[in-house]
């Protein structure tokens, strides 16, 4: 489904060969980049030249997804199947002279990859192979570009593992008994899906006699007879015989599957006719003859169609489609009201490619009568949710999907468990432009369960389990085989979750489950993308009792809430404005959308008034986020008005970022005002900057830089080097170490740190196009170069080096300083000296308390040498002076074990914004010319202040005139960059502590 690839290299075209290959050569799996795209069409070419006849000649070769070959022009052979290679017999083919093998590959969907090995044997007796790798060159398919194909991996690495042999990474099928479970539950393997027959099931569902029914990805339908529980008959499996559809192909490569109301629902994806269709039994002769088309879905691939589920009456169906998916032809109705992209700064698409072009609502939830009749659009804002379930009491959740080329990245959201109400909106948006939880148009998570690729969901309601399991969802991730136990806990009119490892295995890719009516055992698949793939069933075998869990009831916020969305329906009058106006100001943020959104439905003339009049701070931010969603743009001047009366300093911390995003939304909606106006809109919105909340300074700054602020890029640059960002840690070993090859971006990006707040800064700082100066840009650019060594997802680097192009595009209008800073900008990072050592971690993104927890124990027995050379590595000797040597831009620390605790010091160097010295300030120096200056005024003579505005760069001083200066004042950001140990293990950041409070004593009683 998803991968990420290992270590790629790139190599030359070698051309035209002669054929002097050893035998042991190792093919490589290659495409036409590193990454590839949904759709790619990519053809390898190699020619090569044959000295003698041929005695014998034999080509292997697969692809994911499936190749077309060509011998000197003429078709050779085809490969449909990556898990099935392909061998072709060349020996009467082959000429003396010259040769081109060509080869036409296409991908379905996720990551791509091309291998091949051609052994030739000729008349001399000569030996010799040829096989896939940077020799071949590539070009998309139609085209003459043909450039050196890209290395992806070596042959026999995971995920295809030896395909050319049949034996594929996952060909393996673990038993019950090498399964992870909590304790008292038991797993046993109930069938083995023979692939070359049966395909690979990522879809189940149980008909009306209890037996199953189960999808192949790409072929057909299956239904299953499976043995009671403890009977050791063989399961019993049948290909269904299925009708046509409208095309006069067959059905199938269906991701959803649903038995409800005497027919079986199936969400046709991959073959032609896509969409929802509905089979049923005319004849009675237990086939479905009849094919129904419910309605067109227009998507395919990976993020085409998923799941069906029974609605909560009984009488409707909810289907989920992934963001590559059209909303359905002819939709009836939607609830969600003025769906829109939203972005102040200008969106950047993925730097691969990715779902480029591809707008909101993304992956949505349907709802649907039996006949399809009448087709409504419940939810949307998803990335890719395969599946939906519903609890016990109606409500609805799914497991929506990451996007992991964005890992390292500010806009990187994981994988998460969202609870979804009518019209809600789960913010994603394509490229960069991923919203955050936190905007007020948006719904957060219940829970974020960390990097993955989630497949099928479930809640245990009816299954003989303990009372906790049976109210618990069940989340499959493909990826790293795990299944979690998702345990809600009601809040407010929503959910707060935990999650649990519940059932994981190596390899396990999981697809889907679903719990057995008649026995109420869990049933479960694994297999997708043409992998080997298996039944298993899943018991509970403890002592606590099974007995019907009651249903837990509803909080009076989810009555309230539920109350709300009525008004959400079609037919709703003008009346819906007066009853939910009142729960605009409720505490409970679902409560709050849910009423916002009843009030968008309404004509905005009608309303608009007592938005404007709004008075609670609370309520009044919420109706003028819904009067700019969906008002006329001739309000702007009012809204403008409204929310100046909003003063920010007395607004509650919880409405400081639904106050900055309603000024965004006033701005994308309907436009932005005269410069005049702007200029004054930015004066009363600089002073909030910089702010004691850095998720309040990311949107502070994307205002400003659109407003055109005259001092917002001088005060954000150098909190390039000082932004304090959050733990980046996503994923616990044990979950990495259920896919070796996957998990290499994560932790990369795990043991790199990239700073997402500094890349928050620098992603809005690329639009602004006033407040430069010929200092700050070279402080800018002098940025890019110390993020070389971060790591991250697949589009990590590609979308700094973006924000470099557009930076450099809009900072300066002079081609010679830009070619000067394009350059600064490339510079590779400066090389420590090879008397250095240098950290060995792994490292993390360390918090005072856990500083404090660490040297619990005291600072005892601790390694003196290592400690010093922490203090040299970690740049501290180049800042601060210490036993009569280092640097003068910050504290002496040499008497800090007289002075400091070991948190004083944790605190000092986690948070060092939090106490500044009075000797070492930070200072806003606002210019007459309407420029400003920050940094640390380091000499003031002959009528001129030498400002240092980096730490990282102390000899590089701004010189200003104090006859230009209109005034000083503090600047509450320390010039120390936080984090600075985040790059040592728990032993190298005790040693430092140690090393700094003796006092750089190697006598001290700490060694």
């Amino acid at each position: 489904m998803k991968r990420f690839l290992s270590s790629p290299r790139l190599a030359s075209v070698l051309g035209l060969a002669v054929l002097t290959l050893p035998l042991n050569a190792v093919p490589q799996w290659i495409w036409a980049g590193k990454s590839a795209k949904d759709g790619d069409k990519v053809t390898f070419r190699k020619s090569f030249k044959l000295t003698d006849a041929v005695l014998s000649a034999q080509l292997s070769f697969t692809c994911d997804n499936g190749a077309t070959a060509y011998l000197n022009g003429t078709k050779i052979g085809e490969n449909p199947d990556w898990g099935q290679p392909t061998k072709v017999d060349l020996g009467k083919l082959l000429k003396t002279g010259d040769n081109e093998l060509s080869f036409d590959a296409r991908n379905e969907g996720g990551t791509a990859g091309f291998v091949a090995t051609l052994k030739i044997e000729t008349m001399d007796g000569k030996k010799s192979v040829i096989e896939s790798g940077a020799d071949w060159s590539a070009a998309p398919t139609g085209t003459k570009d043909f450039k050196p194909a890209f290395e992806l991996a070596a042959y026999g690495a995971a995920p295809w593992g030896k395909a050319l042999s049949g034996e594929g990474a996952g060909a393996s099928v673990l038993e019950g008994s090498d399964i992870l479970t909590v304790p008292g539950f038991s797993v046993e393997l109930l069938y083995t899906v023979p692939k070359a027959q049966e395909g690979s099931w990522v879809a189940i569902t149980e008909d009306d006699k209890g037996r199953l029914i189960a999808a192949d990805q790409y072929g057909g339908i299956y239904r299953i007879t499976v043995p009671a529980i403890g009977k050791k008959e063989e399961v019993k499996v049948e290909p269904l015989t299925l009708p046509n559809g409208k095309s006069g192909k067959p059905l199938g490569g269906a991701h959803g599957l649903l038995y409800a109301f005497g027919s079986l629902y199936l969400m046709n994806n991959e073959m032609a006719d896509k969409g929802l269709w509905r089979l049923t039994d005319t004849n009675r002769d237990d086939q479905f003859d009849k094919a129904e088309f419910i309605r067109k879905c227009d998507g395919g691939g990976e993020h085409g169609t998923h799941g069906i589920v029974l609605g909560p009456d009984g009488k409707s169906l909810y289907f989920a489609n992934g963001n590559h998916t059209k909303l359905p032809d002819d939709l009836d109705y939607t609830r969600p009201v003025a769906i829109g992209e939203d972005h102040l700064i200008t969106r950047l698409w993925d730097a691969n490619g990715h779902a480029r072009g591809i707008l909101a609502p993304g992956g949505y939830v349907c709802k649907t009568d039996p006949d399809g009749k009448r087709v409504e659009l419940f939810a949307g804002g998803f990335r890719n949710q395969y599946d939906i379930a519903f609890d016990a009491n109606g409500e609805l959740f799914t497991y929506d999907s990451d996007m992991e080329w964005d890992m390292g990245s500010p806009w990187y959201v994981p994988t998460r468990i969202n609870h979804i109400v009518s019209a809600g909106d789960y913010g994603w948006r394509s490229g960069a432009g991923r919203w955050p939880n936190y905007y007020a148009d948006s719904l957060p998570a219940a829970v974020d369960i960390g990097p993955g690729s989630p497949t099928g969901t479930v809640f245990g309601t009816g299954a003989k389990f303990p009372a906790k399991y049976q109210r618990a969802m069940y989340a499959l991730d493909w990826t790293y085989g795990t299944m979690w136990a998702i345990h809600f806990k009601p809040d407010g009119a929503s959910f707060k979750a935990e999650k649990e490892e519940f059932v994981a295995g190596k390899p396990m890719p999981f697809t889907d489950a679903i719990i057995r009516r008649e026995d109420g055992a869990m049933y479960f698949t694994t297999g997708g993308r043409k992998s080997q793939s298996a039944l298993y069933r899943l018991t509970y075998t403890g002592k606590e009792s099974t007995a019907p869990a009651p249903k837990v009831a509803p909080t009076q916020e989810t009555l309230l809430r539920q109350k709300l969305e009525t008004l959400h329906l079609e037919g709703t009058g003008p009346e819906a404005v007066a009853k939910a106006w009142s729960s605009l100001s409720h505490k409970d943020r679902f409560v709050r959308f849910a009423a916002r959104e009843a009030i968008e439905r309404q004509p905005a003339a009608a309303w608009a008034e007592k938005a404007l009049a709004e008075t609670d701070p609370q309520a009044a931010i919420e109706a003028l986020i819904a009067l700019a969603r969906v008002g006329d743009k001739a309000l702007q001047p009012k809204l403008f008005v409204a929310l100046g009366k909003l003063d920010f300093a007395k607004l509650p911390v919880d409405l400081h970022l639904p106050y900055l995003r309603a000024w965004q939304l006033v701005f994308t909606r309907m436009g932005k005002p005269a410069p005049e106006i702007a200029e004054k809109i930015a004066e009363r919105l600089d002073p909030l900057f910089p702010n004691a909340d850095p998720l309040a300074n990311r949107e502070l700054v994307s205002l400003l830089v659109f407003l055109d602020s005259k001092s917002i890029v001088a005060k954000t640059v150098p909190m390039m080097d000082t932004a304090k960002d959050t733990d980046i840690t996503i994923a616990s070993d044990a979950v990495l170490s259920r896919n070796d090859n996957y998990s290499n971006a994560v932790a990369g990006m795990h043991d790199s740190h990239p700073n997402r707040q500094a890349i928050a800064y620098a992603y809005a700082l690329r639009e602004a196009k006033v407040g430069w100066t010929p200092e700050l840009r070279k402080t800018f650019f002098g940025w890019f170069p110390r993020t070389s060594k971060w790591r991250g997802g697949n589009s990590f680097k590609g979308f700094l080096n973006n924000i470099r192009n557009e930076a450099l595009a809009n900072s300066t209008p002079d081609a010679t300083e830009r070619g000067a800073l394009d350059q600064l900008s490339k510079q590779p990072a400066p090389t420590p000296p090879a008397n250095v050592v240098q950290p060995k971690g792994p490292g993390k993104d360390y918090t005072v308390d856990e500083v404090v927890a660490l040297a619990k124990d005291g600072l005892k027995g601790r390694n003196f040498e290592q400690g010093k050379a922490m203090f040299t590595s970690q740049l501290c000797i180049n800042c601060h002076h210490f036993g009569g040597e280092g640097g003068n831009s910050g504290p002496d620390i040499t008497g800090a074990g007289s002075r400091y605790t070991i948190r004083d010091l944790a605190e000092n160097i986690i948070e060092p914004s939090k106490v500044i010295s009075d000797q070492y300030p930070t200072e806003q120096l606002t210019l007459k010319d309407g420029g400003v200056v920050v940094g640390r005024v380091v000499v003031q003579e002959n009528g001129k202040l030498f400002v240092m505005t980096s730490a990282l760069a102390p000899d590089a001083l701004t010189t200003v005139d104090e006859t230009n200066l209109k005034g000083r004042q503090p600047f509450n950001v320390s010039m120390m960059p936080p984090g600075m140990i985040n790059a040592l293990s728990k032993d190298e950041l005790l040693d430092l502590f140690a090393y700094i409070l003796s006092g750089g004593n190697p006598k001290d009683a700490r060694f």
